[in-house]
């Protein structure tokens, strides 16, 4: 039982710094960049789309990291465990690179276009999207 302990833990680790580097980089660029001339403001809409339009592979992703959560739930003590707990560890980190694309899409129109208000949506609905790949905090215990 410590060993699945240890692969949650590690899920939950690998899921907080995701988390956090995923909040830190607009910060940061917003903070380094500041006010400053837009250099495509047409392009402020079409990038909003697609920042929009970026979820959607995500829950695709989602449903092969459920699946291998279930997997390592059911295989927890069989001969095969580490492989199934390799394959979750394997999707989760796919998946929370998924759910980073909206704030990637974001900070480009931030780049594109200076404006903010579109960036803090996409990186909210960033962190909304990696929520689903969270651990389960019950199992960690």
């Amino acid at each position: 039982m410590a060993e699945a302990r240890t692969h949650w833990q590690a899920l939950q680790r690998n899921w907080r710094m995701q988390c956090a580097a995923s909040l830190i980089l607009p910060v940061a660029l917003v903070w380094f960049l500041g006010d400053w001339e837009p250099a495509w403001p047409e392009g402020a809409m079409p990038l909003f789309i697609v920042g929009l339009a970026s979820v959607a592979p995500t829950l695709w992703r989602f449903r092969q990291y459920k699946r291998a959560l279930i997997e390592a739930d059911a295989q927890s003590a069989s001969p095969t465990a580490e492989d199934a707990w390799s394959r979750l560890h394997h999707q989760q980190l796919l998946g929370l690179l998924h759910a980073k694309l909206p704030g990637w899409i974001g900070i480009l129109h931030y780049v594109c276009t200076a404006e903010i208000v579109p960036l803090v949506l996409l990186v909210l609905a960033t962190q909304g999207i990696m929520l689903l790949y969270r651990p389960p905090s019950a199992w960690v215990k």
